[in-house]
């Protein structure tokens, strides 16, 4: 009994020591395995960016010269036609698709500020890329309904506060409501940071964003950085403030049309092959009769909004950029130099955004007319051959 006590731990030390030999050939098997399988994706993605930049160039030189040579023989539309549907496949057309993220594409300036130039967020998987785009309409849609309700409680809170302050009735709980309008400023900051980052990835892994909106972000980052350094017992950031909650309460507005249109619209589109399947919704967006009827009227009261409010602002404060106080001394308290100089400023960035937004959303419409009058004149042509 003694004996046998004794080769059991014996037995058990050498089955575990068999068991360790087969998980370390294992495990050295399978980092060879995984070597080999790097190696692999490395020379095919090499040479897969290599012919996507070839094929890129030629389409684009042959696509130019087919677009001249058309404008003087109408016999050149259907050379035309097959080049377009080929450059829409290298976009994102295709089962693959944007191709041209295999390339070696320079990061945004935002990514390689943040990140470091070294980093790489191109997803070459489809279903991790897909979930990318779901994940951004769903933070588009917590943003705006927290954006609305952030605001509206805000605006009701500071016109209750001035309705007490005016009846000396009751506790106004001003402090509280501005340490909260600073709250939701931090949150709007954190908004536009998150959806400027969120979109240069998208962009990098194939959707079409016009640049301007994914700039318009850090210009609005930029605005709510000013607010955040303005003091908050200021009276005229007590004034301005109750004014400008409405532009984030319409833009909550506009933001869930656009995921109501545009998204609906954008299956269609993607179906027809005429979006990429990570196209987003944007700025932009992708035309449909909903969106002409109501989305872009929305579009622009929110862009004279902004220019309304930007030039109350401008208005009210323009003076104090006049005065010589505070520039290379402290201000006096009493005169509230800087809270006037920074809505100033903040006025001027309104209308700035305001602009470049109404000139991109123009821009948008009038390529959209461009495209649907060019695409009915091309079906009119055909059924006239027929005949």
């Amino acid at each position: 009994m003694a004996c046998a006590s004794l080769d059991l731990p014996a037995q058990a030390l050498e089955s575990a020591s068999h068991k360790a030999d087969l998980l370390l050939t294992q495990t050295r098997n399978l980092s060879s395995r995984a070597r080999g399988y790097n190696q692999r994706v490395i020379s095919e993605s090499d040479a897969l960016a290599e012919e996507v930049v070839g094929v890129s160039r030629a389409l684009k030189r042959d696509l130019q010269a087919a677009r001249v040579a058309l404008q003087s023989d109408d016999r050149w539309e259907e050379v035309v036609n097959q080049l377009e549907r080929a450059q829409g496949v290298l976009h994102g057309n295709g089962p693959a698709g944007d191709l041209r993220r295999y390339a070696k594409t320079r990061q945004p300036y935002v990514l390689s500020l943040l990140l470091g130039p070294s980093s790489n967020v191109v997803a070459l998987r489809k279903d991790q890329s897909q979930q990318m785009k779901v994940d951004y309409h769903r933070f588009r849609n917590r943003s705006a309904y927290t954006m609305f309700a952030f605001a509206a409680v805000l605006q009701w809170g500071l016109r209750r506060t001035q309705a007490l302050s005016e009846s000396r009735d009751g506790v106004s709980m001003a402090p509280v409501l501005l340490v909260g309008v600073q709250l939701f400023v931090c949150w709007m900051l954190f908004y536009y940071v998150a959806s400027a980052l969120r979109e240069s990835v998208l962009k990098l892994n194939g959707s079409h964003i016009r640049p301007w909106w994914i700039h318009h972000h850090y210009w609005a980052a930029g605005t709510s950085c000013l607010l955040l350094s303005l003091p908050v017992d200021s009276p005229t950031f007590r004034k301005a403030i109750n004014g400008f909650l409405w532009w984030p309460m319409l833009q909550s507005v506009v933001i869930l049309t656009q995921n109501r249109y545009q998204r609906r619209r954008m299956y269609t589109r993607i179906a027809l092959g005429k979006n990429s399947t990570m196209d987003v919704v944007a700025g932009d967006g992708v035309g449909a009769h909903g969106q002409l009827v109501f989305l872009y009227p929305l579009l622009f009261l929110l862009q004279g909004l902004q220019v309304y409010l930007g030039g109350v602002m401008i208005k009210h404060s323009y003076w104090a950029m006049l005065r010589t106080e505070g520039y290379l001394n402290l201000e006096n308290r009493d005169d509230d130099l800087w809270g006037n100089r920074g809505f100033f400023l903040a006025g001027c960035l309104m209308i700035f955004m305001a602009w470049n937004n109404f000139y991109n959303t123009v821009g948008s419409l009038v390529g959209l007319v461009a495209k649907k009058s060019k695409g009915g004149r091309r079906v009119t042509a055909s059924v006239e051959d027929d005949d």
